[in-house]
């Protein structure tokens, strides 16, 4: 059996959201979706997508949505 030592395995969290900056946000946007006021079916979601070059490490990239206006949001900039 050979092992193949030239596989590059990525193990950066990427768009993962760190515990800090998931409590800094709920602090700051109240536990509430910023769109509705909704305190149902919470999702942490990027400002500028992760897929746009957005960061996850930054609170101000990061606000709170319900589900129906992060799903609707999907990849665009709002």
């Amino acid at each position: 059996m050979t092992v193949d030592t030239d596989v590059v395995v990525d193990l950066s969290p990427g768009r993962l959201i760190p515990s800090s900056v998931k409590q800094a946000v709920f602090i700051h946007d109240g536990g509430k979706c910023v769109e509705c006021g909704s305190s149902d079916n919470l999702h942490f979601a990027h400002i500028l997508p992760y897929s746009k070059g957005g960061t996850s490490y930054s609170a101000e990239n990061v606000q709170i949505l319900c589900a129906r206006h992060n799903l609707s949001k999907s990849a665009k900039i709002i």
